[in-house]
């Protein structure tokens, strides 16, 4: 069973519809991944809070454009299966809530910077890097605080005091 989750400001980091479409799923690939799109409820709060039109399709038809974006823009896979529901949807013509994100993910695919999608190292989102080396590696501060935090913990599990001396931190 799915809770109904509420929505804000952080869960839109791209303000590009694709992209921040394919970040409903938390930890993805990992023991604690959340996929927060499963229910319509949560679809209709997604779609509201981002200002665009309800969807009409159901939850299924909304996961499966999610996955096929998702996978486009992680790995570089489903191209044809993007391209074939972005025809579906101009020629349906009746969902406005997955023709605009479906019409986001193309441009996305063919702008300049698609090249600067990354994965974060903490959450697994899909984000811009719009750093001047292109080397950024989380989505937001809290993810890389969180890192490193992490990791500054990890070495100071691992580092013993040497025999006879006490180490206070």
């Amino acid at each position: 069973m799915t809770t109904h989750f509420h929505w804000h400001d952080h869960h839109f980091i791209n303000r590009n519809p694709a992209l921040d479409f394919a970040n409903m799923v938390v930890w993805r690939g990992r023991a604690a991944e959340e996929d927060r799109g499963r229910s319509l409820e949560n679809l209709k709060g997604w779609a509201a809070y981002s200002g665009l039109a309800l969807p009409r399709a159901d939850v299924d038809q909304c996961v499966k454009v999610r996955e096929v974006i998702d996978g486009y823009f992680r790995i570089g896979a489903g191209w044809p299966d993007l391209v074939s529901l972005y025809a579906q949807a101009l020629k349906a013509d009746d969902d406005p809530f997955l023709t605009t994100i479906l019409h986001a993910a193309m441009a996305l695919a063919f702008s300049p910077d698609r090249s600067r999608v990354r994965i974060c190292g903490n959450c697994g989102w899909l984000f811009f890097d719009s750093t001047r080396n292109a080397n950024k590696r989380w989505c937001t501060q809290t993810c890389s605080s969180r890192t490193k935090a992490r990791r500054h913990y990890a070495r100071k599990r691992t580092q013993r005091p040497e025999p006879g001396r006490i180490s206070y931190g």
